[in-house]
């Protein structure tokens, strides 16, 4: 009972647990998604460190970027309605 892939929680095929596999799927997703859109297979970097910088930056630019696109189609939306 004490072997976590066997034995997990939520029960593997509840919704609760589809509901967080699916979570995990769209952030693979977006991460493979930024490691092709900028090569990161492909970085020259010799330390980790600042290879985990880098792709950090890119997470905030991309995650900035996809938030301003959310607000502005928002705010778009709402002067839709009032109009």
């Amino acid at each position: 009972m004490d072997d976590a892939r066997k034995y997990n929680h939520p029960a593997r095929g509840t919704q609760a647990w589809q509901r967080i596999y699916n979570e995990r799927s769209s952030v693979v997703r977006v991460n493979a998604y930024l490691k092709d859109a900028y090569q990161l297979n492909a970085t020259r970097f010799y330390k980790a460190d600042h290879a985990n910088a880098f792709y950090r930056l890119i997470q905030l630019a991309y995650n900035a970027r996809t938030y301003a696109n959310q607000r502005l189609a928002e705010r778009k939306n709402r002067k839709e309605i009032a109009v």
